[in-house]
């Protein structure tokens, strides 16, 4: 029997989409949404043939997904890869955590391998797709020789977490060797008409092909065409030649080609700039008469490892869309110039059916009310000096009979209870992210950091800013020479391109220097049978548990005045909790509820931090700017022994709210939770020490031992 934290929950991956007939913007958007690893096509092909209903659709052997529509000669061929670049499983290690291998030795930008370091993905498992982060360092670990590397990460440095604590956990999630792993997806709709997304370029076109295909069935012509969507064109190409022998032999032949933008000299591959998007289709190869296309460097399936089918006296022809930042996980095309793709294969027009449900990912039940309420408060973005929108969502949640108030500075405070000692419990609002620091000219903006973070976690990657109108859509620029860069750093601050064309653009879009915020989107998602990973769990975890320790407090019971506190800017100099300590200058004890940057993961040294997921909440008792007495540990040690509460302590990186207060001399001992991957996209934590982290809290305001003795 499965427990019932396995008991399988089915999410959408993806938002709701409309049931009405889809355009053919709206059908590239959830294509994009789509996996499709090299090898691994079945879900691109799955839906494809759902585009296609109507159709005469067939499937080969070998995956290939095809329509064949009329009779006779002239014989033609359309013809798209499915696959994408992506990882397969290569080892389970007895610890839970994954290896992986690149799934095709197919030519990618030299930044594609790092592109996945700190990110969010998906393994498709034989329960369905599973989420995973694939590990980076932890900038507060970061200490003495223990830098960031100097080097692009390549895939032989990944490890992916999913959440498991055991190769077991591991086949219990449906997890197996060779299984596909891809990104997940996030397309962003930019300004221009343009849409950012891994493999957009052919994603894209492939979809033109499927409007075209609808076209040419509604209306024949002459002679026969056939359309094709073919597998391992990344691999082997031996898809396509599967295709072509067994359906041949054609007089046209129209090839979609991931070769635009490389070039093969002296043996070295190398990639060039692609035209921008909206400038026209680009071709190589002989097309036919009427196609109208612009040149761009091309490599072709002649030039390659492998060689081409026969394709006996065929006319052959290459066409692909133009993008921004071509091969990155953020390429960007037009949607108007796909629909000028599936003009140029066939002109008119077709009526698409609904879109079908999008993609799901398998997650698991269980610590449904901490999940519930960590989930909507990571939903919220609150970038240091901007925590407005998670300060509202606290307000929500607080129990009935507390009074909030909030001070000049943003901090929000419930009070409650009365007596000689005074309880601070202190857990901040904000999260690492950027500001814009500069609108330039031409419509992008320049950013700053607020708060520590490895940048190249978010370089090129999609982004959210939170404008005055509202929050836009936007994707991280990769640097330039993305393609061949040698360096994990890039040389200058990182950029936000939001398809605006000049500075009054970004600004009419309520994009300000020096006061807009920038993230990236996110959500909270379940891993394994207890664990989470998220953007934002610091301090999320931290607010949390304060929202339900208050919820268990029997305000009347109290024996201490109890200040439970919410503070702004604590990753930019503690800036809010200075502001309170300046209000509240005679408190007895502090408890600031933050992050235990732990060095539970393979690829941390473990002399620093080491606190274990799983095994409970942590006493933060030394940090860079601080060291608790040891009376004070043991008293609180032995207050979690007499609660049954699962206890951990230790000394780990950074520092905490509780800083500002120790001038005015009251104890303080953070209480924490171990957090894997800190101030990244996949923050990693485990509901267990969440909870445990909560009993933790209600004690030290209720049990009259947690007091000076």
């Amino acid at each position: 029997m499965i427990p019932r934290q396995l008991a399988f929950l089915f999410v959408l991956l993806l938002a709701p989409l409309s049931a009405s007939a889809a355009t053919l913007e709206e059908e590239v958007e959830a294509f994009l949404h789509v996996p499709s690893v090299v090898g691994r096509e079945e879900p691109a092909a799955d839906f494809l043939e759902k585009r296609l209903a109507g159709l005469p659709v067939s499937r080969d052997a070998l995956g290939n997904l095809s329509v064949s529509i009329g009779s006779g000669s002239p014989r033609r061929l359309v013809a798209c890869p499915m696959g994408e670049p992506g990882f397969v499983v290569s080892r389970i290690h007895d610890d839970g955590y994954l290896r992986l291998i690149p799934a095709s030795g197919a030519p990618t930008g030299a930044l594609w391998d790092q592109a996945h370091q700190g990110q969010t993905v998906v393994i498709g498992g034989s329960r369905g797709w599973v989420v995973g982060a694939v590990v980076l360092p932890s900038i507060h670990l970061m200490q003495g020789r223990s830098g960031p590397p100097e080097k692009p990460v390549a895939a032989d440095d990944f490890w992916v977490d999913v959440g498991a604590e055991s190769a077991d956990e591991v086949e219990e999630m449906g997890i197996r060797l060779l299984d596909a792993v891809a990104l997940l997806k996030r397309p962003a709709r930019l300004g221009n008409g343009l849409i950012a997304a891994p493999s957009a370029r052919l994603k894209g076109a492939c979809m033109a092909v499927v409007e075209a295909a609808r076209r040419v069935h509604a209306s024949p012509g002459t002679g026969t065409t056939v359309f094709s969507w073919t597998t391992l064109d990344l691999l082997n190409r031996k898809g396509l030649e599967h295709f072509v022998r067994r359906t041949g032999p054609f007089d046209e032949v129209i090839l979609i080609s991931p070769g635009f933008g490389w070039k093969l000299e002296k043996e070295q591959l190398s990639f060039e700039s692609l035209p921008r998007p909206g400038s026209g289709l680009i071709g190589a190869g002989d097309l036919p008469k009427g196609i109208r296309t612009q040149s761009a460097p091309h490599l072709d399936i002649e030039e390659g490892a492998i060689g081409p089918p026969d394709w006996g006296k065929a006319r052959v022809g290459y066409l692909g869309l133009t993008a921004l930042y071509p091969g990155t996980p953020v390429e960007a095309v037009s949607l108007t110039e796909v629909g000028r793709l599936a003009d140029a294969l066939s002109p008119g027009s077709s009526a698409p059916p609904a879109l079908p449900p999008p993609p799901r990912l398998v997650e698991m039940t269980g610590h449904e009310d901490v999940a519930a309420l960590l989930g909507t408060l990571i939903d919220r973005y609150g970038v240091s000096g901007a925590e407005g929108p998670v300060r509202e969502e606290i307000v929500k949640h607080l129990p009935a009979w507390a009074t909030p108030e909030t001070d000049a500075k943003g901090n929000l405070t419930v009070t409650v209870g009365q007596g000689d000692e005074h309880v601070l419990l202190v857990a901040h609002m904000d999260e690492v992210g950027f500001r814009v620091k500069d609108v330039l000219p031409d419509g992008r903006l320049r950013l700053e950091n607020r708060g520590g973070l490895l940048a190249p976690a978010w370089e090129a990657h999609a982004a959210l800013v939170h404008g005055e109108k509202g929050a836009v859509p936007g994707v991280f620029e990769p640097r330039a020479g993305w393609a061949k860069a040698e360096k994990y750093f890039g040389d200058d601050p990182l950029t936000v391109y939001v398809g605006a064309a000049s500075a009054k653009e970004a600004e009419a879009l309520g994009i300000r220097a020096g006061q807009t915020t920038v993230t990236m989107p996110k959500k909270l998602y379940r891993m394994g049978r207890h664990r989470a990973v998220a953007r934002g769990f610091d301090d999320r975890n931290g607010c949390t548990a304060q929202i339900l320790a208050l919820r268990r407090i029997d305000p009347a019971k109290l024996t201490r005045r109890v200040t439970f506190a919410w503070v702004v800017e604590e990753e930019v100099g503690l800036v809010g909790s200075a502001d309170l300590a300046a209000q509240f200058p005679n408190l007895t004890r502090v408890h600031p509820v933050d992050t235990f940057v732990s060095s539970d993961s393979p690829i941390e040294t473990g002399r620093l931090g080491y606190a274990p997921l799983g095994k409970g909440a942590v006493l933060r008792t030394m940090d860079n700017l601080n060291q608790t007495p040891r009376e004070l540990i043991d008293r609180f040690l032995d207050l979690a022994l007499r609660n049954g509460i699962p206890i951990q302590y230790g000394m780990t990186g950074g520092s905490s709210d509780g800083l500002a207060f120790t001038a005015n001399g009251p104890e303080m001992i953070p209480f924490s939770w171990p957090g894997r991957y800190s101030h990244s996209p996949v923050e990693v934590s485990d509901f267990r020490d969440i909870e445990a982290l909560v009993r933790l809290v209600t004690a030290a305001v209720t049990d009259s031992s947690a007091g000076t003795e």
